[in-house]
């Protein structure tokens, strides 16, 4: 069975979704298509579903997400994202088969701001990680940098590809700011403080990826390089197989992870013991408040908010 999905309003979360066999369909282009493109999906996704985006990148093999879901509305929201991705991907590419692989989309709740910084500097700083670029500015393809944060206002034009332009659904233009996460205003005191916290972790990671680079005696791809990858390449890295997805960041905060361990622990239980009524046949079953498939789907009974 897979992992039951806990979804309510409120949450922030870091976001992740991989191509088939690891294929570089959204490796960058010097248009700019696949990154207007991005963009465009995002951004009319977030809008349709109420979807604060903190931060997002485009990487050759997969895309990296921040984002605060406000009315609990994350799943509609990937859905309707994911897909029109693909769509376009597959237009923009002539790509007969899936965009996607078959893994659950990677998703983890940040429980602290602390978690919160580091999550969002190891997106910045992925191209750097991954032995792209030497700095994470350098990545040529759609990217988010510290400063970006709580300041950028992403303004972008319907791709050709794929959207029809006589749907209403899909404007001409699609308008959208990068949010900087509340808590973390709270926490430093200010939005340049905290801009400031994520660009510091951002350029620690870089200087983790040049002494990553050494060790392996490999240097860093290029922007140009990358911009003449062809997207039918498949990464040819060693990853773990099989590793799982966890389901909070709470770096370090030991307090903040136990708290987070019960509240799943006690989700899990409740939702146990109201499945097994609703399957003997009690549709007055009542359901944990966080419940998604089992209320959209079935519309069964649910706790209101604690």
């Amino acid at each position: 069975m897979s992992r039951r999905r806990y979804v309510e309003a409120g949450r922030i979360t870091a976001n992740d979704r991989r191509t088939t066999r690891r294929h570089y369909l959204f490796t960058p282009d010097a248009a700019g298509t696949m990154a207007q493109i991005f963009w465009y999906c995002l951004g009319v996704a977030s809008q349709q579903f109420n979807i604060s985006v903190h931060a997002a990148i485009l990487m050759s093999t997969h895309m990296h997400y921040d984002v605060s879901d406000n009315d609990g509305n994350l799943p509609k929201f990937r859905e309707c994202f994911h897909r029109l991705l693909a769509l376009c991907t597959k237009s923009f590419r002539g790509w007969p088969e899936e965009v996607f692989n078959k893994s659950q989309t990677g998703e983890h709740e940040l429980l602290t701001p602390e978690a919160i910084v580091d999550s969002l500097a190891y997106l910045i700083a992925n191209p750097c990680l991954g032995l792209a670029v030497r700095y994470a500015k350098d990545w040529p393809g759609a990217k988010t940098r510290a400063r970006d944060i709580g300041s950028r206002i992403i303004r972008v034009a319907r791709p050709s590809q794929y959207l029809d332009p006589n749907n209403p659904l899909w404007p001409e233009w699609v308008e959208f700011r990068l949010e900087m996460p509340e808590i973390l205003i709270e926490h430093f005191g200010s939005l340049e403080l905290a801009q400031q916290a994520i660009e510091n972790r951002v350029r620690e990671l870089e200087a983790e990826a040049l002494r990553k680079s050494k060790r392996l005696g490999r240097g860093f791809t290029g922007a140009r390089r990358v911009l003449r990858t062809k997207h039918t390449t498949r990464a040819a890295s060693w990853e773990t197989f099989g590793a799982l997805n966890p389901r909070f960041a709470a770096a370090g905060d030991i307090e903040a992870a136990r708290a987070a361990v019960k509240r799943y622990r006690a989700f899990d239980a409740a939702y146990d013991a109201a499945l097994v009524r609703w399957m003997s046949g009690d549709r007055a079953a009542v359901f944990p408040h966080g419940t998604w498939w089992m209320r959209v789907h079935h519309g069964v009974r649910c706790q209101p908010p604690p």
